[in-house]
């Protein structure tokens, strides 16, 4: 039982282009809301479903495999110009990516993707993530924890965690150990354009540059002064350097 599949949409149904927008752990659809205004405005009918374990999808299986397979429907239903996940759903995309079409080119986008964690650096991530979902904090309090992000950003990442069980943070985490998954950016076809948005290394360190020094078909690119949710801090140059990797995967 993974509960009814949700998901936010913005743009026009009729759009040519299509963009599929996947949260990451204790966020939800709606967090995606100044990158898919910005890409719908670009003329993008975008996409942005609800993961299983959050707003009310409760589940028992938290595998990525599981949490990837849910979200096949999606990919069956049409194809995408881009296709983007942030922190957990970044590793989303990229099992995704396995089932794209060769046909279709699609840009694919990994944001700070947590592609290995030291089981020592799980502990502490699992706490972290866990905390405020048990004592859920107000949207005033991640304002002032995060200067750069939109009071919506804030009211949206309230809600999500009010919406997210502890238990789903802690099987996600028991459910994937060991917690390494640097194998899946051989699984994107290196016909696929891949671009992976970094956090600025002085800021969070969650996703090393130099994991992507053996892949040549993906390009990393630091955003200087991003944190670990470049998305709500940033949109602008997500946006951009999404924009960027889909002329490059429709030219290839």
């Amino acid at each position: 039982m993974t509960g009814v599949p949700s998901a936010t949409t913005w743009g026009s149904p009729t759009a040519t282009k299509h963009a599929l927008l996947i949260h990451g752990l204790t966020s939800s659809s709606h967090t995606w809301h100044r990158v898919a205004s910005s890409l719908a405005a670009q003329g993008y009918f975008v996409t942005a479903p609800n993961l299983v374990g959050h707003v009310s999808r409760v589940a028992t299986d938290y595998r990525l495999s599981a949490i990837t397979e849910d979200l096949r429907p999606y990919l069956e239903a049409r194809n995408y110009s881009l296709i983007m996940g942030h922190s957990l759903g970044a590793l989303v995309a990229l099992a995704l990516s396995a089932h794209i079409p060769p046909e279709y080119p699609t840009a694919v986008i990994l944001v700070d993707p947590p592609l290995q964690i030291t089981p020592e650096m799980i502990a502490i991530h699992e706490t972290v993530l866990s905390e405020p979902c048990a004592n859920p904090k107000h949207a005033d309090a991640y304002s002032v924890e995060n200067p750069l992000w939109g009071r919506e950003d804030c009211t949206f990442r309230e809600l999500a965690t009010r919406l997210c069980p502890v238990e789903t943070v802690h099987s996600i985490f028991e459910q994937n150990q060991p917690w390494n998954f640097v194998d899946h950016l051989n699984v994107a076809s290196k016909k696929l354009k891949v671009t992976a948005l970094l956090a600025d290394p002085a800021i969070c360190l969650l996703c090393p540059v130099e994991v992507f020094h053996p892949y040549l078909h993906v390009r990393p690119v630091i955003v200087p002064g991003a944190g670990h949710s470049i998305h709500c801090e940033f949109p602008d140059a997500v946006v951009e350097e999404a924009l960027k990797t889909v002329t490059e995967s429709e030219i290839a």
